[in-house]
């Protein structure tokens, strides 16, 4: 009890704790005896996010100085980048006015300075959890109105890859398959959801350069020249220029960009080796080029899919990641696409 006042129910709620003091974890934890809540412990902010990414944490009470050359502050600026929204609580003997401004833009509920007392930091969750509530009801009333948002967000992105496709019908087709591609080779290396949907959408939009390509290059029926060749490597930073004036595409800039790398260095356009290469670059790589091979083309014809497969195997460490190969030729899917 509280001061005699009723236990207050939290049941369910889980707290991370993150401190680098045991002295400090096991006052706190003595502390929060008082109220109905599971309590994680971490001493870093690396194992901080490990924690996040193990458990479903409702709040998050933190020290500021840590071991490691992360700080509390940084830690919360991960977590807001990462769009863990949980209520956070800083803990600090001394904190600066640049770091309490900061540490308030983020939405942080409250700056606890050390030594504190059990009032303190009792009233400080129980607050941070009545906040949290509060949003929680404001956000579930516009639960209907972003997922009527995400149906309008896919169907501009149909739109995109349509205005592909009304120049070349070849790259609308391809750009769905490498798509689907896409989603099964991300969701077999283990990506969560919304990764899975960034490939999806990074495959649907990767050639979207091609808009600035000249029709009697893009159309043409036979091999280009070397002239119209580099006119053609165009189109990977075309993409890139393109969705970066969309806020809301950001994440998958990297597939479109980087889908004509290779992993020896050699490919397009900024010559990026092995693992430099960004994850989604490397997922397109192989799905756009498995595609491709396997599509009729006017100037030339498609090759079966598992011939395709061996081309992509023997063409593994000189253009694509072997890791992603292995795990690509294991799909049986894919051939089913």
């Amino acid at each position: 009890m509280i001061d005699g006042t009723e236990k207050t129910n939290l049941k369910g709620k889980t707290i991370l704790v993150v401190d680098d003091e045991e002295a400090i974890r096991k006052i706190i934890k003595v502390y929060l005896s008082e109220l109905e809540v599971s309590v994680v412990f971490a001493e870093s902010a690396a194992r901080a996010r490990d924690c996040l990414a193990k458990f479903n944490i409702d709040l998050i009470l933190s020290d500021i100085a840590m071991p490691g050359g992360e700080t509390g502050i940084d830690l919360l600026g991960w977590c807001r980048t990462e769009r863990i929204l949980a209520p956070f609580i800083l803990l600090s003997g001394f904190i600066s006015a640049d770091d309490v401004r900061y540490a308030f833009s983020k939405g942080v509920q409250h700056v606890i300075h050390k030594p504190f007392k059990k009032i303190q930091l009792i009233e400080a969750v129980l607050s941070s959890f009545a906040i949290s509530d509060a949003y929680g009801n404001l956000l579930n009333s516009y639960i209907k109105e972003i997922e009527l948002n995400q149906q309008l967000f896919m169907a501009a992105i149909d739109g995109f890859a349509a205005a592909i496709g009304a120049r070349d019908g070849y790259t609308l087709q391809h750009s769905e398959q490498v798509a689907e591609y896409a989603v099964l080779l991300s969701r077999k290396i283990g990506l969560d959801e919304k990764n899975v949907q960034t490939a999806r959408i990074a495959g649907k939009l990767h050639d979207i350069g091609k808009i600035g390509v000249p029709e009697n290059i893009l159309l043409k029926e036979d091999v280009l020249t070397e002239d119209e060749f580099n006119v053609m490597k165009s189109h990977p930073a075309k993409a890139a220029e393109i969705l970066g004036a969309l806020p809301s595409l950001a994440a998958v800039i990297d597939g479109a960009r980087h889908h004509h790398e290779k992993f020896d260095g050699t490919g397009y356009p900024d010559g990026l080796k092995g693992m430099n290469i960004p994850l989604m670059g490397r997922i397109l790589a192989i799905c756009d080029a498995f595609s491709a091979m396997t599509t009729e083309r006017p100037y030339r014809s498609a090759i079966h899919p598992e011939v395709a497969r061996e081309e992509i195997r023997a063409k593994t460490l000189s253009h694509f990641d072997p890791d992603l190969v292995t795990v690509f030729l294991s799909i049986p899917e894919i051939l089913e696409v």
